[in-house]
């Protein structure tokens, strides 16, 4: 029994250590996990609220859950409040984050800059943990254990910083997330800090006339030893939008392409879309299930359509 004890502690400190953030195929929903900059680009008022559930297929697979909401002042200045709930196996990590935006035209360049100051919970979940003490001969297992866990959450700040640029056409965002590097480790006398997540996105919309629309965009992801490059193509006809992309993953994990695809509508108050993303080549992760997600927003005051920025954001899926 203390050896399965011991293997858990094992998992989950891996796992701690590594630390990776989730990645996510979909911006709508997911806007403040790239570039809190970006956070109000939409809506001067909305809420949107994101599922992601990867690799059904496996036993505890990892889901995310969130739920964004964002008002903008007068003079360039926003606010947000980002809630999330991210769950892998027997760890769960729930934040709150508060989110602080302000706006600003040089000429022809729109910027924004955005940061982020959040709460975070790091807890394993030994609800669904079985051990031999619990057995009961007629019964099964209905007893208490008197396993020693060590089950206490674990609390800690973070930081994220980012900001963008629009100039005829082009978006470029640079944002740096969790750069305090908290200690994460939820076991006693161990030290896990998180790594910084840094994010690069560059992205192109041409002006058409009429209800078509495209753009593009290219997504570089880096932490720790975990790094993504994503390439995405959207369209976009009166209400309804598509989308294709490619991700592929280097560094200390294997060089893996993923290939996804995403469908929408979009109105002036709120918007639907789903994805999905899966591997097509013949190795153990194509048996996964792929990843799914699905995002609902509500712009409260409608879409944002007075500058670039916006209109590419709301392009994107």
């Amino acid at each position: 029994m203390q050896n399965i004890l011991t293997l858990i502690a094992i998992v989950g400190i891996s796992f701690l250590a590594s630390a990776q953030d989730p990645t996510f195929t979909q911006k709508t929903g997911n806007i403040n996990r790239f570039n809190p900059a970006l956070v109000g680009a939409h809506s001067d008022f909305g809420l949107q609220a994101n599922y992601n559930n990867q690799w059904p297929s496996l036993p505890n697979n990892p889901q995310n859950y969130s739920i964004l909401t964002n008002y903008n002042l007068k003079k360039g200045f926003g606010l947000g409040l980002d809630l999330g709930d991210d769950l892998s196996g027997l760890i769960q990590n729930t934040y709150v984050k508060v989110n602080t935006n302000y706006r600003r035209i040089f000429g022809d360049v729109e910027t924004s800059f955005g940061v982020n100051l959040g709460f975070r919970q790091n807890k394993i979940n030994t609800n669904g943990l079985l051990f031999e003490d619990q057995i009961d001969p007629s019964a099964g297992f209905i007893n208490p254990t008197s396993e020693p866990l060590e089950s206490d959450p674990k609390y800690y700040f973070i930081l994220d910083l980012g900001g963008a640029a629009y100039y005829k056409g082009f978006l470029f965002g640079l944002a740096a997330h969790q750069v305090n590097r908290p200690n994460t480790s939820i076991f006693q006398n161990t030290y896990t800090r998180l790594p910084a997540r840094f994010v690069a996105n560059l992205g192109y919309m041409p002006l058409f006339k009429g209800d078509f629309q495209l753009a593009a965009l290219t997504t570089f992801q880096q932490q720790h030893a975990f790094t993504t490059l994503e390439n995405q193509v959207f369209t976009q006809y009166t209400f309804m939008k598509l989308g294709l992309g490619h991700r592929i993953h280097f560094g200390e994990y294997g060089n893996t392409d993923f290939f996804s695809a995403s469908a929408g509508i979009q109105f002036d108050k709120f918007s639907i879309g789903y994805s999905y993303e899966d591997t097509p080549f013949k190795d153990s992760r194509a048996s996964w299930g792929g990843t799914h997600q699905a995002t609902a927003a509500w712009y409260i005051k409608g879409l944002n359509r007075e500058n670039g920025m916006s209109r590419l954001i709301n392009v994107m899926l």
